[in-house]
């Protein structure tokens, strides 16, 4: 699912709201036989990414701030114990993110 809404003009460019939310269901990943070190499975069947982006576009530069929900994301289940030979660790793959970008249209 995608949207985009146009808010206002400002400082000569057009700022603008633009969201997108990707929904991953009925996956086997969660059915599969790979457990973490608790016994549980390490991989789900069902993710979600939801991004949602401020923009600021001129004729040839932009610029946005984006944050990004994610929940199990890569269809990892959060807070699976797993060593994939460096040493234990715990996914972290519910939560928020965010980053910055500048680019120039030709």
């Amino acid at each position: 699912m995608k949207y985009f809404v146009p808010l206002t003009d400002l400082w000569g460019g057009s700022l603008s709201y633009i969201g997108f939310t990707n929904f991953d269901w009925g996956s086997d990943l969660g059915d599969d036989n790979f457990y973490d070190q608790n016994g549980k499975h390490a991989r789900t069947s069902n993710s979600i990414a939801s991004s949602h982006i401020l923009a600021l576009n001129y004729a040839h530069w932009h610029y946005s701030v984006v944050a990004r929900y994610f929940h199990n994301g890569g269809q990892w289940a959060n807070d699976a114990k797993l060593n994939f030979g460096d040493g234990d660790f715990n996914v972290s793959s519910t939560g928020w993110g965010g980053y910055f970008v500048v680019g120039y249209n030709f």
